[in-house]
């Protein structure tokens, strides 16, 4: 019988974590043995336990700390034992038919090396733009979408009547790959704490020759939110990790001509507006967002410092699991 692995990685998503799990509990397939590895990046809030009890038949590991999304991914992957592989994000809910058609659609077609479906209705869940210096900032994206309408439209779900689309990267909530193709890419690199990992995820496997697909006739809901907005420092770090993880892109996968003028375009853009809205949240921080942008700030320029004194630009997380 086939396997299909589950690998969901959790960070005190506890509530929304359990919705996902009852669902899969409660499936059976004919054809598929389902496999289920949760990794729990260290929430260390003595919840662990009490879901190992409640989910006997899934396996349920605990990190040795917070490594980041890519790091439990592939510890999880570890503990697996199918050839395919189903990375989910913990506010996932993936109804058992989609699931099943995945499994096949995947299995029926060798040239697809990631496979994800239909998460959102938004236009802007299709709007996926290869990183590039041209494509760094805001505006420039707004530009290349408005150069390039006729490309998003045809890897629009609901701009187009095809059964599955071709986007340029896949995010990492809903990621279906082959055992094969995640060992010849070398997996999720670990370079990334958090963001852009699935960018480079899918860019190795295209340049390898794989298809990225998107099924627009399966579903499975993403309940956006998880553990990214805990409380005020939380939501100014997964801000910070946005800027960094483009830093740590920009060094693994821009050209050499290309490194170092975006790396110094993306710095002038966040400290020129981190400051001034850095500056408006020291002055109303009676407002949540306001102090959120101050302590964005705050951890801009502590990066940054670090980026110089450790001659890196992975994130401080990164780099302290990389000198344990």
């Amino acid at each position: 019988m086939d396997i299909l692995s589950v690998v969901i990685v959790n960070y005190k998503s506890w509530s929304i974590l359990r919705k996902n799990l009852d669902l899969l509990a409660s499936y059976h397939f004919e054809n598929i043995e389902l496999e289920v590895v949760v990794v729990d990046n260290f929430s260390d809030d003595k919840v662990l336990s009490v879901f190992k009890l409640d989910y006997p038949r899934f396996k349920i590991i605990e990190n040795s700390g917070n490594w980041g999304f890519a790091h439990g991914c592939n510890l999880g992957v570890k503990h697996t034992h199918g050839n395919i592989l189903l990375f989910l994000n913990p506010d996932t809910l993936a109804p058992q038919e989609s699931l099943e058609r995945m499994f096949w659609e995947y299995k029926a077609n060798p040239e697809i090396g990631i496979l994800t479906c239909k998460q959102s209705e938004k236009a802007s869940s299709y709007q996926k733009i290869s990183p590039s210096i041209f494509t760094l900032f805001g505006p420039q994206r707004s530009l290349y979408k408005l150069l390039n309408s006729s490309k998003f439209k045809e890897s629009n779900c609901q701009t187009c009547n095809a059964k599955v689309v071709f986007p340029d990267w896949i995010s990492g909530s809903v990621v279906m790959i082959s055992r094969a193709w995640f060992d010849r890419v070398g997996g999720w690199n670990t370079d990334y704490w958090m963001y852009s990992e699935d960018v480079e995820l899918s860019k190795k496997v295209k340049d390898a020759g794989g298809l990225l697909a998107l099924l627009c006739n399966v579903n499975i809901v993403h309940e956006h939110g998880g553990a990214s907005r805990i409380n005020l420092e939380t939501s100014a770090l997964t801000k910070t990790e946005v800027i960094i993880s483009q830093h740590v892109y920009i060094q693994n996968n821009f050209s050499e001509i290309q490194k170092v003028p975006s790396h110094i375009l993306l710095v002038i853009n966040t400290l020129f507006f981190k400051v001034i809205l850095g500056a408006f949240g020291l002055v109303l921080f009676f407002l949540p967002k306001a102090k959120v942008q101050t302590l964005i700030l705050k951890n801009c320029l502590r990066y940054y410092f670090l980026a110089l004194k450790n001659q890196t630009w992975l994130s401080p997380k990164s780099y302290n699991f990389r000198e344990r």
